[in-house]
């Protein structure tokens, strides 16, 4: 692979999905954090603009460049209003990343511009200079769909929105993020541009969506079916948009901007109807919109929860999170409210607790009885199981329990949530000298944690 760097002539941002067919969007303002600025952020130097068809990007204040994505479509192009010239970057296919390699690490969320965060490392392959693996710390939240541009388009294999892309601390992080209504042409070649001559105009692999699948159109490339390696025709073109398949399951669309899904035998297993689709396979169960409110289907397309909130998330633990009038609570798989929808921002759960991000600052509660457990810090994470949960405070890691008392002194520079009854930390600034500890804050041996 050739060599990748995150500095500003090379890295280009960004792409995000909203969870509505319509003129608003996403906007994005990406600062740059690199040694030369001695850490900090400074001024926005990206834009983007992102719903769940479109994208626009411009990576120069004076949006000298800018990108343009239906996504869709599976088209996007670089435009230079200077020289009213275009160039294609994908021309319909499908990129093929199966030599990307990510890892997804668990416990380590965090809060950007309000927006709940995971993090994934991703290796993008080896550094022709210097021989090393390139490696990228990517936070994404999934509560704004995937995004990717240009150079970087392998982001899209990501389940959302990345707001923080950084090599060993350097690159973009989202400063601010709000909603705007674009019009339509602003994500179109304006008619009096010409297309520029360039080698890296090329396409990026086939077709591929799933073992042994693959998308194929036809004659006039506007309409997509279903094909094995075999070439044996499984489902003719009809559909205007077939994606990437969440185990025996795609989503696809059709000129009537409806949604609806497939199997891998290329039956219609839910009926184009639906103005939203998302699915999960690990739930087995579909997320729909409905004039811009959220709902979910079982498997077999039957109503779950009908579609009368702002926000759903899948379940899980038998909980699905909602949002009405701009607040967050949990309610069961029968609609029954568990947690008042009162929350601002919920940050983390489990099945017994959750964690929210209100006026600057963490509160650990108790999914039981909705009741505050403890407050007021700078950070928290919960761990997957256990009652022992990150915490920070004065810019120093610690941990407390579930009567909020300090069990483990907040004298760490960097710690993870315990995991299987350890966790990870260290209490060097650069964070170099880490060591595992026991749930007494007992220093154990690496081999004791495995």
């Amino acid at each position: 692979m050739k060599r990748i760097t995150l500095t500003l002539a090379t890295v280009c941002l960004m792409s995000l999905s909203a969870l509505a067919q319509s003129n608003k969007f996403f906007r994005i303002d990406y600062g740059i954090k690199s040694g030369e600025n001695n850490g900090q952020m400074d001024d926005t130097q990206l834009r983007a603009w992102v719903n769940q068809d479109y994208m626009r990007i411009a990576y120069t204040q004076d949006e000298s460049h800018i990108e343009i994505k239906d996504k869709k479509k599976l088209k996007s192009f670089i435009l230079v209003p200077n020289s009213q010239e275009y160039l294609m970057l994908q021309d319909g296919t499908k990129n093929d990343y199966s030599d990307i390699q990510i890892e997804y690490i668990k416990g380590q969320e965090k809060n950007i511009a309000g927006y709940t965060c995971k993090l994934a490392i991703i290796n993008i392959g080896t550094d022709e200079e210097s021989g090393e693996d390139v490696k990228l710390t990517v936070y994404y939240t999934e509560q704004i769909p995937n995004l990717s541009w240009a150079e970087f388009n392998f982001l899209e294999t990501l389940p959302g929105a990345p707001l923080s892309i950084t090599v060993s601390g350097d690159g973009y992080i989202a400063k601010k993020i709000d909603s705007e209504e674009l019009t339509q042409e602003l994500f179109e070649i304006p008619e009096s541009y010409t297309e520029m001559e360039a080698d890296s105009a090329v396409g990026y692999g086939d077709l591929q969506v799933a073992d042994n699948r693959y998308i194929f159109t036809n004659e006039t490339g506007d309409l997509y079916g279903l094909k094995d390696e075999n070439d044996q025709v499984l489902l003719q073109p009809k559909y205007t948009f077939i994606a990437p398949f969440d185990g025996d399951i795609s989503i696809v669309n059709n000129a009537e901007d409806k949604f609806g899904a497939i199997n891998l035998a290329g039956k219609e297993i839910i009926t184009l109807q639906h103005d939203f689709l998302n699915y999960s396979d690990d739930s087995k169960t579909f997320m729909y919109g409905a004039q811009d409110k959220y709902g979910l289907l079982r498997a077999d397309g039957s109503v779950l929860i009908n579609a009368t909130y702002e926000m759903v998330s899948f379940p899980e633990n038998g909980l699905i999170q909602f949002m009405k009038n701009d607040k967050s609570g949990f309610m069961n798989e029968k609609e029954q409210v568990i947690i008042p929808a009162v929350h601002e921002h919920i940050f983390m759960r489990n099945k017994d607790y959750f964690i929210t991000f209100e006026d600057t600052s963490y509160s650990l509660l108790s999914m039981k009885d909705n009741k505050k457990i403890a407050g007021g810090y700078e950070y928290m994470a919960l761990p997957d199981e256990g009652n022992i949960f990150l915490a920070m405070k004065n810019g120093k890691y610690g941990y407390i329990d579930e009567k909020g008392k300090t069990i483990i002194p907040f004298k760490f520079s960097t710690a993870l949530a315990f995991d299987n009854g350890v966790a990870i930390v260290s209490e060097d600034e650069a964070g170099e000298n880490i060591y595992y500890i026991d749930t007494k804050g007992q220093e154990v041996a690496a081999v004791e944690a495995e």
